[in-house]
């Protein structure tokens, strides 16, 4: 009889090659795992109708979750989840004072999914990440896929430590959270930036991977709006303009992001307030150079 409680979920991730421990948790919320395969029926003719046997092959997980969006605490001190973000196809680059990520290629991660009393390791983990910043804790939404493995009876889990996720501040005025459109500061309601990696699970006869093969990343904002004379986006539709997202008050808890962005048809939207705002949902654009439609900075 299981004894396990449904919310007892614990992951551990870090690059391939990484021994995992408790340092290597994930402050994980919204867990979800799904076991994926292909399959192929019988198609056995018979005297009588009913359904076919199939054959299971391929198989895969998908593992998706929640983290906030949590700083180092240190200047030039990556977040703990930058494993996550390397296999999301994001690069990292660091100096004593920041930690900046570009788009570029994946660095496979792997990950133990403790279940209850059952254990997952999860290998060529690879996947794509969302940004979701409104009022309250901004969060990432993680979607990811790797290799299945068979659960194996777990012991008890690891002791955990929590310090290396810095809790973040609240989106809001006294956290110093701005944006700015081509440089001019703007009323902001919603952010979410999605990298759209393409995540495929590719098997030959002789192969398996997770691949991600394109990537097309969006972005989703909501402003006030403005007297044309201020503000007016419909003579900007088409144009690529730069967006850059700031949050946080001190040295290693701030972050920065961002885009290269072609503006779309701007849509009426009713703000909290019943004024009116507009919302975008257009692309990330990259220039002639490639790779450089989306910075992430942490300080």
């Amino acid at each position: 009889m299981s004894t396990w409680r449904f919310k007892d979920k614990l992951i551990l991730a870090d690059a391939a090659g990484t021994t995992l421990t408790g340092l290597h948790a994930i402050y994980a919320s919204d867990v979800e795992f799904t076991p994926e395969s292909e399959s192929e029926k019988d198609e056995l003719e018979t005297s009588y109708s009913g359904a076919s046997m199939e054959t299971f092959y391929g198989e895969h997980v998908s593992l998706n979750f929640k983290t906030p969006l949590a700083m180092s605490g240190t200047a030039g001190t990556a977040p703990a989840y930058a494993p996550l973000l390397l296999a999301c196809g994001m690069v990292q680059v660091a100096d004593v004072s920041s930690v900046t990520f570009t788009k570029g290629a994946a660095v496979a991660a792997k990950c133990t999914l403790r279940f209850g009393k059952n254990t997952h390791n999860i290998t060529q983990m690879k996947g794509n990440v969302s940004f979701a910043l409104e009022k309250g804790k901004p969060m990432l939404n993680w979607q990811f896929k790797g290799l299945f493995s068979p659960p194996v009876a777990s012991s008890a889990p690891p002791s955990v430590d929590w310090d290396r996720w810095v809790r973040p501040e609240v989106l809001g005025v006294s956290n110093s959270s701005d944006f700015k459109l081509s440089d001019t500061q703007r009323t902001l309601h919603k952010l979410t930036v999605d990298l759209g990696n393409n995540v495929v699970f590719d098997r030959a006869i002789n192969h398996e991977e997770i691949m991600i093969t394109g990537h097309e990343s969006s972005a989703n904002f909501t402003l006030s709006a403005d007297e044309l004379t201020n503000f007016d986006p419909w003579k900007d539709v088409g144009k690529v303009q730069t967006f850059e997202f700031t949050h946080g008050t001190a040295v290693g808890k701030k972050v920065t992001i961002i885009g290269r962005y072609q503006m779309p048809w701007p849509k009426y939207t009713s703000l909290d307030s019943e004024l009116t705002g507009y919302e975008f949902d257009g692309k990330l654009v990259p220039s002639g150079t490639g790779y450089d439609e989306l910075t992430i900075v942490f300080e």
